[in-house]
């Protein structure tokens, strides 16, 4: 289809907008994220986050974004809230659903959007539990080393431990993004920002120790399997799980998410401030880290106590 004849179709689906459904208004969305460069994540997440609500619109013999009120998004919320969602999870549906019919709108789909008095829910502010120094121990110890995959694995927890980079982003940074010398690794995260995140020495040598054993591969993801192919998330996910039974850790969901908030709690306590923390992370504001802050204000105030410069020096 030539550029008219695309041109022509837009023009007659605006002036005959009563008769799109939602299979076409979906597709045309999903059509229009991939010129935003959206990553494949959040492209399943649009994906997923319509068609569950399309289901939804289904049952109660809706199948035009033209007929969708802002009661009929109020349903929907209310039924994944009756199965369980939690209220994180609820918003990003809201999230998804207000990108689907702002842009139906702003492209003259819809004379009322219906997302526009939708709210997000009040969410539970909370961090999940840490790992301590001797749960950080024992879980570094589960994989077995002398095997190509134990010692990748170890790698792996420490890339997480000692970075606090997200699963994605361990599982997709490549070996050019690794700059030696300056001890930092290019990460690409949500939404394709970009960021540098530094790791120490005691990384550096593992990181050289793993790549000499990975040698020359076809793909150049750091991590990979014995195929030589990118590492799938969901098989990271349950070996990060089984590795923390393994290690008889109890009281603490042993995931990569508590590794990250290991990493900021223990940032932190040892003197890290959280305007850097935030750029470590890759959070776009301080609203989180302020979190990590405020969960972790007992630990750092013991650490205050234990280092005051007024405790020194009228105690000497």
């Amino acid at each position: 289809m030539d550029y008219k004849e695309k041109r022509k179709k837009i023009i007659e689906q605006k002036q005959n907008k009563e008769l799109l459904e939602m299979d076409e208004a979906i597709t045309g969305f999903l059509q229009s994220r991939k010129l935003k460069n959206l990553t494949e994540n959040t492209h399943d997440f649009y994906f997923q986050t319509l068609s569950k609500f399309k289901e939804f619109l289904a049952e109660n013999d809706v199948s035009r974004p033209i007929d969708v009120i802002t009661e009929d998004v109020y349903e929907f919320i209310q039924r994944r809230l009756d199965i369980g969602n939690k209220a994180s999870t609820v918003n990003k549906y809201i999230r998804g659903l207000r990108a689907f019919f702002n842009h139906l709108h702003s492209s003259g789909y819809l004379n009322e959007n219906p997302m526009e008095p939708i709210d997000k829910l009040v969410e539970e502010k909370r961090i999940n539990r840490t790992l301590s120094r001797e749960q950080v121990v024992a879980l570094l110890d589960a994989p077995d080393r002398g095997t190509i995959a134990g010692f990748r694995a170890y790698v792996f927890l420490l890339v997480l431990l000692d970075t606090g980079i997200r699963l994605e982003e361990a599982l997709t940074f490549r070996v050019h993004d690794v700059y030696w010398k300056e001890r930092v690794i290019q990460i690409y995260g949500k939404g394709r920002t970009e960021r540098v995140v530094p790791f120490s020495e005691t990384l550096a040598l593992r990181l050289r120790e793993y790549q000499e054993m990975r040698g020359e591969q076809e793909h150049d993801i750091f991590f990979v399997n014995a195929e030589g192919q990118p590492l799938r998330r969901r098989y990271v996910q349950e070996q990060i799980s089984d590795y923390g039974k393994m290690a008889n850790i109890k009281g603490v969901r042993v995931s990569c998410h508590s590794l990250r908030y290991t990493f900021a709690r223990n940032y932190l306590m040892n003197g890290g401030d959280i305007v850097s923390l935030m750029s470590i992370m890759g959070h776009k504001t301080l609203e989180m880290v302020k979190l990590y802050a405020e969960m972790y204000q007992p630990d750092i105030s013991m650490q205050h106590t234990k280092y005051s410069p007024v405790n020194s020096i009228l105690n000497d």
